[in-house]
């Protein structure tokens, strides 16, 4: 089976599309300390662009966006981080006050043992 030259295009905007995100993803992480509202559109077209191209971000990339508003949260700008019962990581949202948790559980024992799973961490 060849592929035709639409699903070429398609895998290379998607290439583009996944890059470009990302790199809104990590200026909006460095400008969100001094101007937060450019930091959240920021964010929110790179969520756009995920949306567009299917794309999926790893936890890192994931973890600046709020599960209840879908809004950019960056710890000390517009969201509180603190550490919960269980290993567990409480991210909560000062726009609508959401509690985002991560359980950090498996990660930590991974560590510990020297298994670190690179591609996901």
């Amino acid at each position: 089976m060849f592929a035709c030259g639409h699903d070429v295009k398609r895998r290379e905007a998607k290439k583009e599309a996944a890059r470009v995100a990302s790199g809104l993803i990590e200026t909006a992480a460095r400008t969100a300390t001094e101007d937060v509202e450019l930091a959240k559109r920021q964010a929110a077209l790179a969520r756009r662009l995920a949306l567009k191209f299917n794309l999926r971000f790893d936890w890192s990339q994931k973890r600046f966006f709020c599960h209840g508003c879908k809004a950019l949260i960056f710890p000390g700008a517009n969201a509180r981080v603190r550490l919960g019962p269980d290993k567990m990581l409480l991210i909560t949202c000062a726009d609508c006050g959401r509690v985002n948790r991560k359980k950090l559980g498996a990660r930590l024992n991974r560590q510990r043992k020297g298994q670190s799973n690179s591609l996901r961490e």
